[in-house]
């Protein structure tokens, strides 16, 4: 353990690390007598400087915390409260750790991007186009991949491949095809495998590797191939290497490995092809007798109304777009609402009690700058009105008002948003379930979590919002929760879908 007076002395000098903030913080609980003589260092520093200051005329409050000044009065009123060491420990105590702290980041271990893929069956966890990628081994069965390291290079990995991230220059390929695009800017970059090691030194290539051994094709540029059967080798353009116990020149061969073009033409096709079928499962979910509305976000470009599409919703009108523009959604062709701005919202209602409910929507966030970040909100608060939001924490919640005198619930998520998560697609759903009394939270597809019902009376939606929350509670102003990113589809079902029905929903 640390010396107490070491760490008083650098917490005045305003040096202490977080580690041994933690540690003066439990002295600080353990012993008061401490608390005592950090405030006369306090008080001491505080004459000093000011005594320095008055030479030059010119008062400077000293540094008392990392990137937090007090007044040379505020420091004089710490003094004279020094009778109230106990209350004072406390707060001294929570000021130490805030400040080591405060200048921490959010830090992130990914070094590349999956920027775009088609047809992709994985073997591994499956990752979708728009994931960070950290360290640790891709296994693709089939389809193709387009990889972006953080240093530039650019690899397109075609299944079947065993593919390892190492750092955002470096990964080992042991299965597969690839190409990679290596820019200036990425020059140095290294792939390895079983039988040696290819060093770019700006080009584009091409590599092969199966359990006998591996080809290397240089398309344009220069690549250094180590062996540890052979000496160091440079292959230029046009040139090619099969190496193993030996080495064997060719000619390169770019027909052998996946072009730039033929991703496009394949995604465009995969693409046509998910969005045809989205449009045909979409009839057949509209007959849902269960399904009281669903927003497609088909409507024409301009277009300030949603149309409810379920045949046995006649209940529930139209939404009216309010500030909300349009995008694209999920594919070309598809719609999709921005949401921006504090006006940026989709109005609605929903008559009547609801015993049990799903909800569901594809959702795009693009941040999470509020406390709150409305997905669908019934307006105001109160009667068994339902709140359904992300919280600044990533946190998906199911908000239900209790009835008259009685205190409103939060069914919350584990956290699952976080910045390498924003940007992309998300499929999200929940249901209140008052059979069962459970509620469970879905994220593409997958059960996060599900809680114990607090209170089975049934629901009262009302007046509501996509995006956005009018609380009209407030006469001097409304809180700010609107939605920052997009969304693309949008239902409402008076039932608790099973787990397989929302997981079909998400592919």
């Amino acid at each position: 353990m640390s010396d107490p007076d070491v760490l008083i002395q650098r917490y005045v000098e305003g040096v202490l690390s977080a580690s041994e903030a933690e540690e003066l913080h439990a002295l600080l609980s353990a012993r008061p007598e401490l608390g005592t003589q950090l405030l006369r260092h306090l008080e001491m520093d505080a004459m000093l400087r000011a005594s320095q200051d008055l030479a030059t005329n010119s008062l400077r409050p000293p540094l008392l915390l990392p990137r937090r000044r007090f007044t040379v009065t505020a420091l004089a009123g710490v003094a004279a409260v020094a009778a109230c060491v106990t209350l004072t420990i406390s707060w001294v105590g929570s000021m130490i750790l805030k400040g080591a702290n405060e200048d921490q980041e959010e830090t992130t271990a990914s070094v590349a991007v999956l920027t775009r893929g088609v047809n992709l069956v994985w073997e591994s966890v499956v990752i979708t186009p728009g994931t960070p990628l950290s360290p640790g081994w891709l296994k693709l069965k089939s389809g193709i991949a387009q990889i972006e390291f953080y240093q530039g290079a650019r690899v397109m990995l075609e299944g079947p491949a065993e593919f390892e991230l190492v750092s955002s220059g470096e990964a080992n390929c042991t299965r597969g095809k690839l190409s990679a695009q290596v820019p200036p800017q990425a020059v140095g970059f290294r792939i390895n495998t079983p039988k040696g090691t290819i060093v770019d030194l700006g080009t584009e290539f091409g590599l092969d590797v199966n359990a006998g051994s591996a080809e290397v094709h240089v398309f344009k540029g220069e690549v250094e191939v180590h062996s540890p059967a052979t000496a160091m080798q440079e292959l230029k353009e046009g040139q090619a290497l099969s190496f193993a116990d030996a080495s064997t020149p060719m000619a390169a061969d770019p027909a052998g490995f996946a072009t730039l073009g033929e991703l496009d033409a394949r995604t465009a096709d995969s693409q046509r092809s998910e969005f045809e079928r989205w449009m045909g499962r979409s009839q057949l979910l509209n007959q849902d007798p269960s399904l009281r509305l669903r927003f497609d976000f088909q409507e024409s470009a301009g277009a300030r109304v949603l149309t409810n599409g379920a045949v046995n919703g006649r209940q529930i009108a139209d939404g009216s777009i309010v500030g909300a523009g349009w995008t694209q959604g999920r594919w070309p062709g598809k719609g999709a609402l921005e949401f921006r701005n504090v006006s940026d919202r989709v109005r609605l209602s929903v008559p009547g009690e609801i015993q049990s409910l799903t909800l569901a929507a594809w959702i795009r966030v693009n941040g999470l700058d509020r406390a709150f970040n409305s997905i669908f909100m019934s307006e105001s608060w109160g009667e068994r009105k339902i709140h359904w939001q992300i919280t600044r924490d990533g946190v998906v919640r199911l908000g239900v008002a209790g009835a008259v005198g009685n205190p409103h619930v939060d069914y919350d998520s584990p956290a699952f948003f976080n910045p390498e998560r924003f940007g992309r697609w998300i499929h999200l759903a929940v249901s209140f379930d008052a059979g069962t009394q459970k509620v469970s939270h879905y994220a593409d597809g997958e059960l996060m979590a599900t809680l114990p019902l607090k209170d089975p009376t049934p629901l009262r939606v009302g007046m509501a919002e996509l995006g956005n929350w009018n609380d009209r509670r407030q006469q001097g102003g409304v809180a700010i929760r609107h939605l920052s990113g997009a969304m693309d589809e949008f239902a409402l079902w008076d039932r608790v879908l099973t787990g397989a029905e929302i997981a079909e929903m998400a592919k």
